[in-house]
């Protein structure tokens, strides 16, 4: 195992230390005291980089042609204090990307190591565009969320559906693999004088009971990405007839051994539901056992689309509730 790391801390770092001190000191007076501590290196250290010659700390496969403008920028930016400790090191971070990324390390890695040239390795260009890819959908799955869960406080009938056990609202990345890939409220969504309150902003991995439940069915329907539990009854049954959503209900002591012994029956049962049917219905429904309480899941694509289906439910079920006037 010879990840390109080695190339950049045996080699790369050391060689702009030395030119970035060299720079500081011969072109701006910087004591090797001062040097040593803007590098985060001994006092020692500097002295030996300025005592020897720039030829002799840059190692292939680099050369003074391309490393000697970098220290330059760096001294610079370091003299005029024009970016922070933070700065610093995210410019050193870019540079050693941009030469991963089809530059002087990625050649160099692929000399030292033969096997990635004839296995074409893109490695360091997938790597990096993919983190900034999922760094964006982050943000965005976790801002859906936040809107759901705005659009559930706004709403007074929701109260109206959240079970006992309170609700959550999750939805996965479009390439969700593991639970980390799915936001959720932590603290979940409850009930708080008469409303709905989610108790904090929307993390990945904080449900792990409904990311397991949207997994299962991901695996079978990447179009459905979000879910939210509600409560069960036979009022949340009519509104969901009433407005035309599908359902399917599960009921647990029906359930194979597979089932109860795979950690998660409603899990299991999503899965087996959505690859029977090719997609996944509006809402599965577990009508629960002894200390288990009945719970409908509403899906969709979007965590918002989900919101729209439990506040349609909660409409609904806050008319049929609703006293009848009598003349």
């Amino acid at each position: 195992m010879k990840p390109p790391c080695e190339i950049v801390v045996k080699i790369l770092l050391p060689a702009i230390r030395s030119l970035v001190a060299r720079e500081l000191a011969y072109s701006y007076g910087w004591t090797q005291t001062k040097i040593a501590k803007f590098l985060g290196v001994t006092q020692a250290a500097v002295s030996g980089y300025l005592s020897a010659k720039p030829e002799e700390l840059i190692i292939p496969p680099f050369s003074l042609e391309e490393l000697v403008p970098i220290a330059k920028s760096l001294a610079a930016e370091a003299v005029m204090r024009r970016v922070s400790t933070v700065d610093s090191i995210s410019n050193i971070c870019k540079i050693c990307l941009g030469m991963r990324r089809e530059g002087t390390i990625c050649h160099y890695h692929k000399e030292k190591v033969p096997e990635l040239r004839e296995e074409n390795c893109i490695i360091c260009l997938h790597l990096h565009l993919s983190l900034a890819e999922v760094s964006d959908a982050r943000k965005a799955v976790l801002n859906e969320v936040k809107s759901a869960a705005l659009m559930l406080e706004a709403e007074p009938e929701v109260v109206n559906v959240i079970p006992e056990v309170f609700s959550n609202i999750a939805m996965a990345l479009s390439e969700a693999r593991s639970i980390a890939d799915v936001a959720a409220i932590p603290g979940r969504i409850a009930k708080v004088r008469g409303r709905v309150k989610a108790m904090m902003h929307p993390e990945f991995g904080a449900s792990l009971h409904l990311a397991a439940i949207l997994l299962s069915i991901m695996e079978k329907d990447r179009d459905t990405r979000a879910i939210m539990n509600i409560k069960y009854d036979h009022y949340v049954e009519t509104a969901l007839r009433k407005a035309r959503m599908s359902y399917v209900k599960m009921r647990r002591d029906r359930l194979p051994e597979e089932a109860l012994k795979s950690g998660d029956p409603v899990a299991w049962f999503a899965s087996k539901i959505v690859e029977e049917r090719g997609k996944a219905p509006d809402a599965i429904i577990d009508e629960g056992a002894y200390g288990i309480e009945p719970v409908t899941y509403l899906l969709d694509e979007k965590a918002t689309k989900v919101a729209e289906k439990a506040i349609r439910i909660a409409r609904m079920v806050a008319q049929m509730k609703a006293p009848v006037s009598v003349l």
